[in-house]
Protein backbone atom coordinates (compact mmCIF):
# COMPACT_ATOMS: atom_id res chain seq x y z
CA UNK A 1 0.00 0.00 0.00
CA UNK A 2 1.35 3.59 -0.77
CA UNK A 3 1.63 6.05 1.74
CA UNK A 4 0.19 9.53 0.98
CA UNK A 5 2.85 11.98 1.37
CA UNK A 6 2.17 15.38 2.65
CA UNK A 7 4.72 17.44 1.23
CA UNK A 8 5.32 21.35 2.55
CA UNK A 9 7.87 23.99 0.63
CA UNK A 10 9.52 26.64 3.06
CA UNK A 11 10.59 29.13 0.96
CA UNK A 12 12.90 32.20 1.45
CA UNK A 13 12.20 34.93 -0.82
CA UNK A 14 15.45 36.75 -0.88
CA UNK A 15 17.19 33.50 -1.97
CA UNK A 16 14.65 33.05 -4.84
CA UNK A 17 14.68 36.49 -5.78
CA UNK A 18 18.54 37.22 -6.03
CA UNK A 19 18.28 33.51 -7.55
CA UNK A 20 15.98 34.57 -10.51
CA UNK A 21 17.77 38.05 -10.63
CA UNK A 22 21.18 36.94 -11.63
CA UNK A 23 19.67 34.99 -14.45
CA UNK A 24 17.83 37.52 -15.49
CA UNK A 25 14.11 36.03 -14.46
CA UNK A 26 10.84 37.20 -13.43
CA UNK A 27 9.06 34.43 -11.55
CA UNK A 28 5.04 34.08 -11.72
CA UNK A 29 4.53 33.16 -8.46
CA UNK A 30 1.13 30.92 -9.60
CA UNK A 31 2.91 29.17 -12.31
CA UNK A 32 5.79 28.55 -9.63
CA UNK A 33 3.28 27.15 -7.72
CA UNK A 34 1.49 24.62 -10.12
CA UNK A 35 5.58 23.84 -10.80
CA UNK A 36 6.03 22.63 -6.80
CA UNK A 37 2.83 20.60 -7.00
CA UNK A 38 3.23 18.72 -10.08
CA UNK A 39 6.87 18.24 -9.59
CA UNK A 40 7.33 18.03 -6.06
CA UNK A 41 3.66 17.21 -5.07
CA UNK A 42 3.85 20.27 -2.60
CA UNK A 43 0.11 20.62 -0.85
CA UNK A 44 1.22 23.44 0.94
CA UNK A 45 3.56 26.36 0.44
CA UNK A 46 4.93 29.40 2.59
CA UNK A 47 6.93 31.87 1.43
CA UNK A 48 8.97 34.20 3.60
CA UNK A 49 8.66 37.82 2.72
CA UNK A 50 10.15 39.58 6.26
CA UNK A 51 8.72 42.72 7.57
CA UNK A 52 5.68 44.09 5.06
CA UNK A 53 4.62 47.61 5.93
CA UNK A 54 1.22 48.96 5.23
CA UNK A 55 2.39 50.06 1.50
CA UNK A 56 3.11 46.28 1.06
CA UNK A 57 0.04 44.93 1.76
CA UNK A 58 -1.25 44.11 -2.00
CA UNK A 59 2.17 42.20 -2.98
CA UNK A 60 0.79 39.83 0.55
CA UNK A 61 -2.24 39.30 -0.80
CA UNK A 62 -1.56 38.28 -4.23
CA UNK A 63 0.89 35.94 -2.59
CA UNK A 64 -2.06 34.47 -1.13
CA UNK A 65 -3.86 33.76 -3.91
CA UNK A 66 -1.64 32.32 -6.02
Amino acid sequence: MLQKRHNIAFIDSQNLHLGTMSEKWKIDFQRFRVYLLEKFAVEEAYIFLGFLDADQQNLYQNLQKA
